[in-house]
């Protein structure tokens, strides 16, 4: 895997992090969006790393379905979360 495209794609996922937290506090992205992107981040990172590092469909499919466990069981509590911190914003 070539270093130039592991620090671009490190640079995107730290990089749209601020770029979505502007847009939730504009009223542009809800709440539940952002919950989704916020889950959505580790798997999608981990899928295309497989991608890069060449890893074959079922191996992607497998690394992509074990990330995904972690935020689908945060999931039922991170809407809350964003919500609790969109009303700290409010005060």
């Amino acid at each position: 895997m070539d270093w130039w495209l592991v620090v671009l794609i490190i640079a995107i996922a730290v990089v749209s992090r601020p770029i979505e937290a502007r847009l939730w506090r504009a009223g542009r992205l809800s709440d539940q969006h952002l919950a989704l992107l916020l889950i959505g981040r580790f798997p999608a990172l981990v899928g295309l790393f497989a991608v890069v590092a060449g890893a074959s469909l079922p191996v992607i499919v497998f690394l992509v379905a074990v990330s995904l466990v972690p935020g689908l069981l945060l999931y039922r509590f991170a809407p809350g979360v964003v919500q609790d911190a969109s009303a700290a914003d409010r005060t």
